[in-house]
This record gives C-alpha cells, sequence and structure tokens, in this order.
C-alpha cells in the first residue's frame, strides 16, 4: 500500500512526517484550519484473526507449502502468566500472533493492509499508515464543514470497518490537533470515536 511506512523498505516515519507538514503548510497558504487525528489500535497483535490471516494469503495467491507451515506456526499455541515464581495454567491463544517473531510482524502488516480502513477514507482526506497507527487530515476555511466531514465520511465509516474486522481503536489515545494561523475567535471542531470525544487541541502558528 502506497501510503504504508514502517516494515517497508525506504520507507519511514520521516514520509508520514512531510506528508502531514505538507497538507499543514498548504492550509496555512490557503488561509485554512487543518485538522488531523491520530489512531492509535488497542493491542494490536492480540485481536489478529488467525482464520482472516490464512484467508488472506489465500486471496493474494499464496499456495503450496508454505501457507501450511504458516498455519501450522499459527495453530495449537498456549501461554502461561508468570508472576515472580508462580507459572498460571495453561491457556490456549485463540487469537492473534506470537509477539516477537519476525513472522507476526509480516502476518500483521498483511491483515492490517487488507482491513481496507483506507477505503473509508474519502478521497479529498490525506491519510498516512504507519505499521498501526493511522493518521486522517482535512482541510477547510469553515470548522463546521471540517466536522461533518470528518465524522460522517472517516469517523463514522472507520468505526465499522473497526468493529467488523475485530479491532479497535484507543478512545484515550487516538487524539485530534487541530492546526491554525486564523486571528478571529472560532471553536475547535466536536468529533467522536465510538461514542467518546476526540480530545482536541489547538496549534496556533505566527504570522
Amino acid at each position: 500500500m502506497p501510503i504504508q511506512s514502517g516494515f517497508r523498505k525506504q520507507c519511514s516515519t520521516t514520509d508520514q512526517l512531510v506528508r502531514l507538514e505538507t497538507s499543514v503548510r498548504e492550509a496555512f497558504v490557503n488561509k485554512q484550519h487543518a485538522v488531523a487525528i491520530f489512531f492509535d489500535r488497542e493491542k494490536a497483535y492480540d485481536p489478529t484473526s488467525k482464520y482472516g490471516i490464512m484467508k488472506d494469503l489465500f486471496d493474494v495467491g499464496l499456495r503450496g507449502r508454505l501457507p501450511i507451515f504458516i498455519g501450522n506456526f499459527l495453530k495449537d499455541r498456549q501461554f502461561q502468566v508468570r508472576l515472580a515464581t508462580h507459572l498460571s495454567t495453561l491457556f490456549d491463544q485463540e487469537m492473534g500472533v506470537p509477539q516477537g517473531s519476525i513472522l507476526s510482524v509480516t502476518l500483521f502488516a498483511l491483515k492490517i493492509n487488507s482491513t481496507s480502513i483506507v477505503k473509508a477514507i474519502c478521497p479529498n482526506v490525506e491519510c498516512s499508515l504507519y505499521v498501526d497507527n493511522f493518521l486522517i487530515c482535512y482541510r477547510s476555511k469553515h470548522i463546521h464543514t471540517i466536522e461533518r466531514h470528518l465524522q460522517r465520511n472517516c469517523l463514522n465509516k472507520l468505526q465499522y470497518r473497526a468493529d467488523t474486522n475485530g479491532f479497535r481503536f484507543s478512545p484515550s489515545k487516538t487524539v485530534c490537533i487541530h492546526f491554525c494561523r486564523l486571528l478571529k475567535p472560532h471553536a475547535d471542531p466536536q468529533l467522536s470515536l465510538n461514542k467518546p470525544f476526540i480530545h482536541g487541541f489547538k496549534i496556533v502558528q505566527g504570522r
């Protein structure tokens, strides 16, 4: 996916920072507000569907012994919780990919790109994806236009995608930033994700 950075050759956080900076600078030049929402997924690896991974591998055309190996890698896994010298009983790991495995990184990247969260974003909304962290940004001269566009056309659709694909965005870590250099008084946007309002604050640039 072109907007994905992290675990891709010659793609890093710098690409995403430049993308956001360009969008904000264009808003300043056109005397607009720029509102960016930074999403954080809860427990990224844990809710990843094993069946979904195998289906994605099949959908991309992977056949033969390799998908069989990956299936065996994911199934029949157990874990224990250790407290000091005491170990809990064994629990079956029904969902998720193993933490710390090199192969898990590739499988997770495959799954997050197949959840189609980017397809929920309208063409005129900037978006960036860094591993499991997601950003959308929209510019306009009117705050109510930004609110309506981001809430109806993006946030509601993203929440639906999250609910149907078995993952959640963290309400406490998902934040909204309002970039603006306009001098007249104006309110920050009021946006919500799965009921709670997203925390928002404003960055005002000097002349």
